[in-house]
């Protein structure tokens, strides 16, 4: 399956977020992190944003086959790995888990957490992009 124009626009802003909390995260220790309102709230509504562009991108291709719509962004990723266009859908299950937590429960992001992410999982991006990008 070739994929459209929105697709790879939606790809290349994943990228240009992606480098973006790279570079702002580069050097930033957990105790720096804490200490920063800023950093933290920055964190949340980029991985929202990048994760809400995953859910985008699993929706218009699930569309593009013909696979009818999901009803849930968790249900978006599961029929993108049946549909074979991802290896497999746990770690973006799990993105769009932390992006229901950062939209519904929003006063109570653990900053650890937030950190975790940034220093340990911003691969899982680069991953999806780049298994969306082989289809």
């Amino acid at each position: 399956m070739k994929t459209n124009g929105v697709i790879q626009r939606k790809l290349a802003l994943l990228d240009k977020h992606l480098l973006n909390l790279r570079n702002e995260f580069k050097g930033v220790s957990l105790e720096d992190f804490r200490e920063s309102w800023v950093l933290q709230r920055m964190a949340e509504r980029v991985l929202q944003v990048m994760i809400e562009i995953c859910i985008d991108v699993a929706e218009r291709i699930i569309a593009l086959k013909g696979a009818g719509p999901a009803a849930t962004g968790s249900e978006a990723i599961e029929k993108l790995a049946a549909l074979g266009a991802i290896q497999s859908a746990q770690p973006y299950v799990e993105m769009v888990h932390f992006r229901n937590l950062v939209v519904h429960q929003y006063e109570e992001i653990d900053p650890e957490i937030l950190y975790s992410i940034v220093s340990k999982k911003l691969d899982d991006f680069r991953r999806f992009r780049d298994e969306i990008d082989k289809l």
